[in-house]
């Protein structure tokens, strides 16, 4: 989602949004990624995701998409309710709700840009740019540890876990995760909602921009039929894309929970593939329109098993601690080289030190990486030096000090 004023005009022979628009995927493709994430979820995951929804807060209308007293199978409510939750955080944005609106819409929490210029079909990364970026990948963290953190409350769990369906979706457009810098756009493109495709003297009401055209890939390439209701239409959607992209397939290229891994692969899809072959005030040739569907299918798709799999883990931890620093504990002590610098320079020795992994605006500022076994997995974390120590006892004695337990010295 774009900081920008969201109204679109729906023609009788296309789908065509306003230049302005604001949407990450519409909701149909919300809906297929937290359709495929349900099917990728076990029992266990799946009912405690369904009792966190109908406890969200009354004031954020989340619960009212469950019908208790409907008549159809609680299986098809239940999934229907975690579909609808991942639409949540572009429901929200209408302002005629207002105490709903102010309480829970976050403008800049759907989306994480990269800013870059373009070298043929390189990206050139600008680093330190003044504009802002979103939060996406931070937050994404924070709804994780929200979700993991046994002292939360089932209500703000509850919001957590909608935005982490609808932030999780949105980061796999590809125009979520970076703004294009040009002489006509300085400031970025606002993920191509400044690079319009529709002829300048079209009227406001049938312009399309270039992250329009993404957000309705689905949509427009696979529209519903007789107005089927989304039971049938996500459902047939979904059974055809997932075919086309099995899990054993996609399986390697998951990486349950890694934010900043899935932020990045949606970079690099910019310069080749989003951007290319394209020009301004001209629909994409047929070319581009096939390998974009083919794209747009892949990441919903992807998007989907990603949501599944990263819940599965959080839902089926003990103690708040499975694949992840437990709460509050984001201080390690390791062999890292000092000074951090991008580059390795003749002063950076290795150094004892004590590290932050959970620094603040973690995906957005470049920073480097550790590895650490969580209850017997390997992951990886971003980190700050807080300290370092002359020698391993001094680093011993601090961590006994301060109840730190993960510390290697490995040389």
């Amino acid at each position: 989602m774009r900081k920008l004023p969201l109204k679109y005009f729906i023609p009788a022979v296309a789908v065509l949004f306003l230049s302005l628009s604001v949407r990450a995927w519409d909701d149909a493709g919300h809906k297929l990624s937290a359709y495929i994430a349900w099917q990728q979820m076990s029992p266990e995951a799946r009912e405690k995701a369904f009792e966190l929804l109908i406890k969200a807060p009354e004031d954020s209308d989340l619960s009212v998409y469950y019908n208790a007293y409907e008549s159809r199978s609680a299986a098809a409510k239940k999934l229907e309710l975690f579909m609808m939750a991942a639409t949540w955080a572009d429901v929200i944005r209408n302002r005629d709700f207002k105490v709903r609106y102010e309480k829970y819409n976050h403008s800049d929490w759907h989306y994480a840009d990269i800013f870059w210029k373009q070298n043929g079909d390189q990206a050139e990364i600008l680093e330190n740019f003044p504009e802002e970026s979103g939060k996406a990948i931070p937050k994404l963290s924070d709804f994780e540890k929200t979700l993991r953190d046994p002292q939360a409350s089932e209500a703000d769990k509850a919001v957590a876990l909608a935005w982490f369906l609808h932030v999780g979706g949105d980061i796999h457009n590809p125009l979520h995760n970076a703004s294009r810098v040009t002489e006509m756009e300085p400031k970025g493109d606002q993920g191509g909602n400044l690079f319009l495709l529709s002829p300048q003297d079209a009227p406001r009401e049938a312009r399309l921009n270039l992250h329009s055209f993404w957000d309705s890939i689905i949509t427009r390439n696979m529209p519903r039929k007789n107005d089927a209701c989304d039971a049938d239409y996500i459902a047939e959607v979904a059974k055809k894309v997932m075919k086309k992209y099995p899990f054993s397939k996609m399986k390697d290229r998951i990486k349950p929970g890694d934010f900043r891994a899935w932020h990045q692969e949606g970079f690099r899809l910019l310069p080749t593939a989003v951007y290319d072959d394209l020009k301004r005030n001209q629909m994409p040739p047929k070319k581009y329109l096939k390998n974009s569907f083919r794209i747009g299918q892949e990441e919903l798709v992807l998007a989907g098993y990603r949501l599944g799999e990263t819940l599965n883990r959080i839902f089926s931890e003990k103690n708040g601690a499975t694949g992840q620093i437990p709460s509050g504990d984001c201080r390690i002590i390791q062999r890292v080289l000092y000074p951090v610098s991008k580059r390795r320079t003749p002063d950076q020795k290795m150094r004892i030190a004590l590290l932050d992994i959970c620094p603040e605006n973690r995906g957005i500022i470049a920073r480097p990486m550790t590895s650490a076994i969580i209850d017997g997995e390997m992951k990886y974390f971003e980190y700050d030096v807080i300290r370092v120590f002359e020698n391993e006892e001094e680093a011993n004695k601090f961590a006994r000090e301060n109840s730190i337990k993960t510390a290697k010295f490995n040389k």
